[in-house]
């Protein structure tokens, strides 16, 4: 017994040093917000996130921005059906150049209506990665919601999300205070 108990802690040893190599991506998340989606009751209601986070790669900072999950369908109706994979969209390698990409984003608000601006971006499950595509971020005015549309066009169809400016300008007071309370952090 004592022969067995020894060779398995062995076996659990190995496989924890083993395990501990792997090159799974870090997401340090600097700052989120929570975007509920339908009712808190409804069978349709889902929680998006509006999120800036680091992704270190050998020692190097890398910050993004995601939207959370996109919607399925055209201009005007858009289907939650995808909980895996978001969109991320590289914001740059210091807090500095991420405040400043998001203000150049938050300006589109003071700008004309449908007004909007092209971006690299990517949709994939969980971490971003080298595949970037073209992101057309649009300003939308739908009653009296100002929104910020995210949306990625493929083949007959355009996958996009909505961030309401209350939302936005949030995500970027937060980012402010991050900055302030972590000033090594360029």
């Amino acid at each position: 017994m004592k022969k067995y108990f020894i060779i398995l802690s062995l076996l659990v040893w190995s496989f924890a040093a083993f395990a501990q190599q792997a090159k799974i991506p870090q997401r340090l998340e600097l700052v989120t917000v929570d975007l509920q989606v339908g009712d808190d009751d409804s069978l349709l209601s889902a929680e998006e996130n509006l999120e800036v986070f680091n992704m270190p790669i050998d020692g190097e900072n890398h910050y993004y921005l995601s939207v959370g999950h996109l919607g399925i369908g055209d201009d005007i109706i858009q289907f939650n059906i995808d909980p895996i994979f978001e969109l991320f969209i590289p914001i740059g390698d210091t807090v500095a150049e991420a405040l400043e990409y998001l203000q150049g984003l938050q300006a589109l608000f003071n700008g004309p209506k449908n007004g909007s601006i092209e971006t690299e971006g990517c949709l994939a499950a969980a971490f971003p990665n080298d595949n970037m595509e073209k992101v057309t971020v649009t300003y939308q005015k739908v009653l009296v919601t100002n929104l910020l549309a995210f949306s990625v066009e493929r083949t007959g169809c355009t996958r996009a999300t909505h961030i309401p400016k209350s939302q936005f300008n949030s995500l970027i007071r937060s980012l402010k205070i991050y900055r302030k309370l972590h000033p090594k952090e360029l």
